[in-house]
């Protein structure tokens, strides 16, 4: 019942105000004289009606709900109907003689908008083909296109999650492991001994069937709230499978002067090899809470690695957010092997840095 009146209450809270502000404009345009020479409150009737109630509206109810602001767009024009309804006869010219104008305006800069996101649309595809040239890996196409486009910041990050949990889930099942490109380069996996694909059918079926009766609870109170928990079970098992998906075809891979890691859909990051303290393995690592506030780790699996940084790096974390960390946790299939050639390789890589 709580969750259902946290979703109402900016709702009710919208409403009052607006029933406020219709009030003291209803009563204002009646009860004082208006002067044709200059309709002044005709004209602040008119701004309450058609920009201050559509701001609200999206400020209180929508924004809350993750939507754009463009949500209201077609709203000022039933505002200036309804001022229309409200003033007296003799002055209802000067809403359409005013409102029509107001419209043009706003259309124009939804227009702009839609505009401006064609052109971040084209820029990230042509971004896309130049990147292809080089990478033959679909989705690091796409990090490159979108991680130097017109996109940027947090809002990139979360795009390249999004496509990368549909491109995993939808269309790789035809593509095959990533493989070392050449001599120089080393992979290794991590979806085999820390079952991987066990623990994504478990969390499905704990999914599916807690979905099921959070569903038939929820759904005694409000439909909407049912739908809503729904859809979020069913984004969180998308998200499980693609990862799973990703974690089978994209293996952490050591090359001449970096480490790739490409952790599922859970940690992604380039780490120069001149960047790494050291490579440690044991059975498992237990890390304090302190430490990961500073740390990228597997979430999922018990990490059976642990590689310390000389400096901060950025590491994308859950969603793709960047984080700085000054040290990785991971759960790989052969850690013996990955730590030794991780440690071999940075200190050949420190040796010729020297030597140059």
């Amino acid at each position: 019942m709580t969750a259902v009146t946290g979703i109402r209450r900016p709702v009710y809270l919208f409403l009052a105000l607006a029933a406020l502000i219709v009030a003291a404009n209803l009563t204002t345009l009646r009860m004082l004289a208006l002067v044709d020479d200059e309709p002044v409150l005709i004209y602040a009737a008119m701004f309450d009606f058609m920009l201050a109630i559509p701001f609200l509206y999206w400020f209180i109810v929508l924004r809350r709900q993750g939507r754009s602001i463009a949500g209201v767009m077609a709203l000022p024009l039933l505002g200036a109907a309804g001022v229309w309804l409200i003033v007296p006869l003799e002055h209802r010219s000067i809403v359409w003689n005013t409102a029509w104008p107001v419209e043009i305006v706003i259309v124009a800069a939804e227009l702009a908008f839609v505009a401006y996101e064609l052109r971040v649309v084209y820029r990230l595809i042509r971004g896309y083909r130049v990147a292809r040239r080089e990478e033959t890996d679909t989705m690091e196409a796409w990090r490159i296109a979108l991680r130097t486009g017109t996109v940027g910041g947090k809002l990139a990050a979360i795009v390249h999650h999004d496509l990368s949990m549909v491109y995993y889930l939808l269309f790789s099942w035809r593509k095959g492991r990533e493989k070392a490109v050449n001599g120089t380069e080393s992979s290794f996996t991590y979806h085999k001994n820390t079952n991987q694909v066990l623990y994504a059918a478990i969390l499905s079926k704990i999914i599916v069937f807690e979905g099921v009766f959070v569903h038939l609870l929820v759904a005694q109170w409000s439909h909407a709230a049912a739908w809503v928990l729904t859809i979020a079970d069913l984004w969180l098992l998308a998200l499980i499978w693609a990862d799973c998906r990703a974690s089978v075809l994209q293996p952490l891979v050591l090359r001449e002067d970096r480490l790739r890691v490409r952790y599922g859909l859970r940690i992604q990051a380039d780490i120069p090899l001149h960047s790494i303290a050291g490579a440690t393995e044991a059975r498992q690592f237990n890390p304090e809470p302190q430490e990961m506030k500073h740390a990228a780790g597997p979430v999922l699996g018990t990490p059976n690695v642990r590689i310390e940084l000389n400096r901060e790096v950025t590491a994308d974390g859950l969603l793709f957010l960047p984080k700085r960390v000054t040290c990785l946790y991971l759960a790989v299939d052969e850690p013996g092997a990955f730590v030794k050639e991780l440690n071999e390789r940075r200190i050949l890589s420190g040796k010729s840095a020297l030597n140059s």
